[in-house]
């Protein structure tokens, strides 16, 4: 016995210690792997990114040197201060131009495009190499005031992010007569060659589906492996995130999920990227952990084939419990046969039977109670409401009505046949003994009828005033819930008659989850021990089953009758409340139901 215990106790050890130092150095492994795996990619990128932006700038900056030394021309002095109205100085100073100071920057730099200088006195010049086609001069004028807002103001060479030339790369900067002096009278411009750019550019690899590209402030891709990209914008998410992340590495995530790293060049304002995915960053680590995962499941598995005979006698025993176990949650109660040995299993077996044995008895003796008191109480209810029901039932009158109704036609008696109609209606629809779905306008129509009679009765017209808003309508209530609480304040709240200034208003509110309806009127109120006496009824939820007759007779159906049907149909926390108006005369009835009921009667 002390054997089979040790041996269940070391199968589970064994498999323990084997399991969790896997897991450490497979967790250890992969978290010192990850670290060294961000880290060179951040050398990686932070390098790549560094030297293209240096190539970059030292590249741009041969072209200012370019231009700064037109700014030491006379020509170009004297051209500044020309006078636009002198066409002929404007004609001899056009060649000399171009001979002196525009070809030596093309023999410089074979990959100048075109180069321009427009004044602000209105005259301007230009030369291109000999593959260039002629474009219009006026342009050049027509764009002098867009220059001017784009270039910089300090001096300094601008970076354009349009050109003249189709597929160019424009450089402007705003220039004066006077080195030294600030008060610019004119805009230099060059365009060259963007694949002279590219080919700094195009020896950045970064795996196979990495790349790099350049975007300026605007988000204009500069440059991108694809040709296609080039002069397209980022997305404003993107942008966004490269300014907010910039000298540091970032996650984004467009068709796959991609690594960005950014830095802003200072000189030329571009922003340089480096984007690789993360999948292919992440490629050694995720290699690592499948080896580590391999390793630890072979060396387990090994383990488990060295304790599986040692543990075998245990484990089959508990099998069998555990499937005795899952069959009994099933509702099978089965017991587990012994093995024959006289170890702890088969005791715990043996006391496993048993208890199946006694859960069983229990569980028969509490099924059984349970269907008699579900019965019952099935029972209960329909009988309650049944014989509430029956009180406003007067089922046989309906045909005899009817037959009312014709013989009023035949008289041509429209009194006696609206008045027949409305209580035919009223009979009608308190004949329905199911219960379906009733609707606050279904309630108010009953209320309608209801008047119809009583405006007969009263011998002029007495509206009800209804203040329910619209959407409210067809929230669903009890059946025969308004028209006795109507009924009751024509009985009891005013016994001196209906004045013009009596008032019985149907409201209705949402308060939470409640769906609350009042009916308000300004009669004589209730008195205080009458008021008490009716209170202490509808919070002892009695119904009018086994009332006095005379009681019966001074509430009509009822107002517990009310209060106890809208308990059985939708619980003992709603129903009908009283009380006197606190600021003025009157009575005020408060029916509370569930708002959010998706079907009447639901609780039966």
């Amino acid at each position: 016995m002390i054997r089979s215990s040790l041996a269940a106790r070391m199968f589970a050890y064994f498999i323990i210690v084997i399991v969790i130092s896997s897991s450490i150095v497979g967790f250890v492994l992969y978290l010192q792997s990850s670290k060294e795996v961000d880290k060179q990619t951040n050398e990686l990128l932070t390098q790549i990114v560094d030297n293209a932006m240096n190539h970059t700038d030292m590249y741009l900056k041969k072209y200012d040197r370019a231009t700064l030394s037109m700014l030491t021309s006379t020509n170009v002095k004297d051209f500044l201060n020309l006078d636009n109205n002198n066409f002929v100085s404007y004609f001899l100073s056009i060649r000399p131009m171009k001979e002196k100071v525009i070809q030596p920057i093309f023999i410089n730099n074979p990959e100048i495009s075109m180069v321009y200088l427009i004044g602000y006195n209105g005259l301007s010049v230009y030369d291109y190499n000999k593959e260039m086609t002629d474009f219009s001069q006026s342009l050049l004028l027509e764009k002098l005031e867009s220059l001017k807002g784009i270039t910089n103001n300090d001096g300094k060479l601008t970076i354009m992010d349009w050109s003249f030339l189709d597929g160019k790369l424009a450089l402007t900067r705003k220039i004066s007569d006077r080195q030294t002096s600030k008060v610019f009278k004119g805009i230099l411009g060059i365009e060259l060659n963007i694949e002279e750019l590219t080919s700094l550019w195009k020896g950045i690899h970064l795996g196979e589906t990495g790349y790099f590209y350049i975007v300026n402030d605007k988000g204009k891709i500069v440059y991108h492996p694809k040709s296609e990209m080039i002069g397209t914008h980022v997305n404003d998410k993107l942008l966004t995130k490269l300014k907010e992340n910039q000298n540091q590495i970032f996650n984004y995530k467009e068709d796959v999920e991609r690594v960005h790293f950014n830095r802003r060049s200072d000189y030329s304002g571009w922003t340089l990227v480096a984007s690789m995915p993360l999948d292919e960053l992440r490629a050694p680590v995720l290699n690592i952990r499948k080896t580590t995962l391999y390793t630890c499941a072979i060396a387990l598995l090994v383990a488990l084939l060295l304790a599986y005979q040692f543990g075998q006698s245990i484990i089959r025993p508990i099998k069998l419990l555990v499937s005795g176990m899952r069959r009994t949650e099933k509702g099978d109660w089965t017991h587990v046969a012994i093995s024959g040995r006289t170890d702890e299993m088969d005791r715990l077996i043996v006391s496993y039977n048993m208890m199946v044995s006694r859960l069983q008895e229990l569980m028969e003796q509490v099924y059984a109670e349970e269907l008699k008191n579900k019965e019952y109480l099935l029972k209960r209810q329909a009988a309650e409401f049944q014989a509430l029901q029956l009180q406003i039932n007067p089922h046989f009158l309906y045909n005899t009505l009817e037959t009312i109704v014709c013989y009023a036609v035949v008289q041509d008696s429209q009194e006696i046949k609206e008045i027949v109609r409305s209580l035919s209606y009223m009979l009608r629809y308190s004949v329905r003994a199911d219960l379906e779905e009733i609707t606050v306008a279904n309630e108010l129509k009953h209320v309608m009828h209801f008047m119809n009679i009583m405006n007969y009765r009263l011998g002029h017209t007495f509206e009800v005033e209804v203040l329910i808003p619209p959407e409210l309508l067809l929230k669903k209530m009890v059946r025969l819930s308004l028209q006795p609480l109507v009924e009751n304040v024509f009985k009891h709240a005013f016994p001196d008659g209906i004045e013009s200034h009596h008032r019985i208003i149907i409201d209705a509110f949402v308060d939470h989850d409640d769906f609350v309806v009042t009916v308000t009127d300004n009669g004589i109120g209730i008195p205080p021990d009458r008021l008490n006496q009716l209170q202490t009824r509808l919070t002892a939820q009695q119904t009018q089953i086994g009332l006095p007759e005379r009681e019966q007779r001074e509430g009509g159906i009822g107002l517990v009758n009310v209060h106890s049907r809208i308990q059985i149909v939708f619980g003992e926390k709603y129903g009908l409340a009283v009380s006197n108006n606190e600021f003025d005369t009157g009575t005020k009835f408060i029916l509370r139901m569930p708002s959010k009921n998706d079907e009447v009667g639901l609780l039966l």
